[in-house]
């Protein structure tokens, strides 16, 4: 019987993933880069810590050092996030979902390779406060897709690994469930392509999970 459910946060609980390669395509145009905005889709799910940037960078020359563009891209885009009303990027059946969850007895936390202030700030409104535990792979040594940060949540709430249940978008993030030995629920994606082949079961939206733990 599951009893904790870790939930990632962009993509899964936030229709943000969208929203955020929207920003990254929008400074692309205004800074005139020729960067295809898709080699940014390899970002999702990652943590600061990972060195993707080679990838991204695979065949194009900058006129400035790489820090120079990715500190003037972060500046351009926490500028937008700042100013960003969170609370319309929640799926709508996020709320309801996680307070059913709850009233079931059932554990629930957010594992987010996100900073502690961005996940503040994407899910207040009455959302934070519902989780039982909010962690960011910040805290620890290595970053999913290691599963350092799972580990982490079973062994905060005592349980074994087939108590608990990991819900994922990226690939990033369901290798890290799966690393943990945690069984993986994908939330669908169809905007970009990511590979959630390995993933043990597909939904399409939150709302689905209540009738999935019946019948595990």
């Amino acid at each position: 019987m599951i009893k904790a459910v870790f939930f990632d946060l962009d993509g899964v609980l936030l229709n943000s993933e969208t929203y955020l390669q929207g920003l990254t395509e929008e400074f692309l145009k205004y800074d005139n880069s020729p960067i295809p905005p898709d080699r940014f889709h390899q970002l999702i799910g990652s943590h600061k810590s990972m060195n993707l940037w080679p990838k991204i960078l695979e065949g194009i020359e900058l006129n400035e050092t790489i820090e120079g563009f990715r500190a003037r891209m972060r500046a351009y885009k926490l500028d937008k996030i700042e100013k960003k009303d969170f609370s319309t990027l929640i799926f709508p059946e996020g709320k309801e979902t996680l307070e059913i969850l709850k009233r079931n007895g059932i554990r629930i936390a957010c594992a987010s390779s996100s900073a502690i202030p961005y996940i503040k700030k994407a899910l207040k409104n009455g959302i934070f406060e519902l989780f039982d535990l909010v962690v960011s792979c910040d805290d620890f040594e290595h970053s999913k897709p290691e599963p350092d940060i799972y580990l982490y949540c079973q062994k905060y709430f005592d349980l074994d690994a087939y108590e608990c249940l990991v819900v994922e978008d990226s690939p990033i993030g369901i290798s890290a469930g799966k690393a943990a030995n945690i069984k993986v629920i994908a939330r669908k994606d169809y905007n970009f392509d990511l590979d959630q082949s390995e993933a043990d079961y597909y939904i399409d939206d939150l709302s689905e999970l209540e009738d999935y733990l019946k019948n595990d």
